[in-house]
């Protein structure tokens, strides 16, 4: 097992496709954030450090989809590749997906359709994760502490330290008016695509038993300032409005500090991630909610 810190390579990359039958040969690197994320022909490679929390969220991604894939009624998860998944290379896991080029812009009603649907689906008949809120943050923090250089001052870290633990504490006394079922908990424009003309949600690490508003936090006003229409189209499609809630502002807040884990393993490496980590403690820190949030890969 290794430290969930940087992020594997193409030496993991070449290893993760021959043990699952692809050619490496032409891979491109689309982006990389909370996985790798590798092109290979038409074939999508996710990869991510062997931790005990990636594979299982590894493993998790590849069960739900491949479930939905054959019980939901409408077309709502992209199905993994056939074969024995997630693979595991002794120091990255990766899942194996089939590559759908973005051949259309996706709107808000979108991905909303695509949330509704997903929580009209009962409980997988297998275990799933219990959502834990800022789980990644924390692990972000000790990975960046053992760093001979951290990215993160000692003050910021023990602040947001601070801010992570009240947040966590409001979360366990508060009530959620849609109840708790299957969630993406990472759902929003880039992670859908067009699979035989229809509309598919991708990227489903986060996947667990949690709170259905976690899926909705896209309506919220954040610091990445998603235009008012494009929340009420989403708002119209789904069929509840968010900011009707009093917690939406503990939810926005943590979706907020959930952000930053990756940015906190990144930075150390990609000097556009560590000014943007920057930035967004900056921003949390001085509560200037006009900063806007930028995504760096």
């Amino acid at each position: 097992m290794v430290v969930d810190g940087a992020l594997p390579g193409r030496t993991e990359l070449e290893k993760a496709c021959s043990v699952f039958g692809v050619k490496s040969s032409a891979a491109e690197l689309l982006h990389r954030r909370s996985n790798a994320v590798w092109r290979v022909d038409d074939v999508v490679v996710r990869l991510a450090p062997d931790t005990p929390l990636r594979r299982t969220r590894a493993a998790t991604s590849i069960a739900v989809t491949r479930w939905l894939s054959s019980t939901a009624a409408e077309p709502i998860a992209l199905n993994p590749l056939p074969g024995i998944q997630p693979v595991l290379t002794g120091s990255a896991v990766a899942t194996f997906w089939p590559y759908r080029p973005p051949a259309a812009q996706p709107a808000a009603r979108d991905v909303a359709k695509l949330v509704r649907l997903l929580h009209q689906q009962p409980v997988p008949p297998f275990r799933i994760p219990e959502y834990r809120p800022l789980r990644r943050l924390r692990e972000a923090f000790e990975v960046d502490a053992a760093r001979t250089r951290p990215v993160l001052s000692k003050p910021d870290r023990a602040w947001l330290r601070r801010r992570a633990d009240e947040l966590i504490a409001q979360f366990d006394t508060i009530r959620f008016p849609l109840g708790h079922g299957l969630v993406h908990a990472d759902a929003h424009e880039e992670n859908i695509v067009l699979d035989n003309g229809r509309w598919v949600l991708i990227d489903w690490d986060n996947a667990c038993f949690g709170p259905r508003e976690l899926d909705l936090v896209g309506t919220l006003p954040d610091h990445f300032h998603t235009p008012q229409a494009d929340r009420a189209a989403f708002i119209q499609e789904y069929g509840y409005d968010l900011l009707e809630w009093s917690g939406w502002r503990l939810l926005r807040d943590i979706t907020e500090y959930h952000s930053l884990g990756a940015y906190i393993r990144l930075a150390a490496a990609t000097p556009r991630a560590a000014h943007e980590l920057g930035r967004r403690v900056e921003s949390l820190r001085t509560g200037d909610r006009d900063v806007v949030w930028e995504t760096i890969s």
